[in-house]
């Protein structure tokens, strides 16, 4: 367990430390997180092989919002470190544009992941919302 714990304050710390090449900022909703890729990245740099994910349920989905109809991929993925019984899932979306469902399905998948590992505070500067709110190169 202390393992893990050390992993994931590491795990943030290179987070941080890639800030702000590493965050992304949605247009759609104005909210800032880290870019999946960067995400799972750094997974893999501290706990490769020793962390995954189970895609449980994937679907497109057409809603009507705000800014007219649109249609969005929806995953569920179950996460999971070795040596912790709990496997946390969540659910991701993704807009699907230009008719792209398999690129909408990848990010639903890749948004859940990063929901799913903010059960083990990975990713935290995120949701306390403390991220740069813009790019800079």
């Amino acid at each position: 367990m202390e393992d893990i714990k050390k992993a994931t304050k590491e795990i943030n710390e290179s987070l941080r430390k890639g800030e702000p090449a590493n965050v992304s900022i949605d247009t759609y909703s104005g909210y800032s997180g880290y870019a999946p890729q960067h995400v799972i990245d750094t997974m893999n740099m501290h706990l490769f092989g020793k962390w995954g994910f189970e895609e449980m349920e994937t679907h497109t989905v057409t809603s009507q919002g705000q800014k007219g109809e649109s249609q969005l991929a929806v995953s569920k993925v179950q996460v999971w470190i070795a040596g912790l019984d709990f496997k946390p899932a969540a659910w991701g979306q993704s807009r699907v544009t230009k008719g792209d469902v398999g690129d909408a399905k990848k990010g639903a998948q890749t948004d859940a992941i990063k929901k799913a590992l903010s059960y083990f505070s990975v990713g935290n500067r995120a949701y306390h919302g403390l991220l740069p709110t813009t790019k800079t190169k």
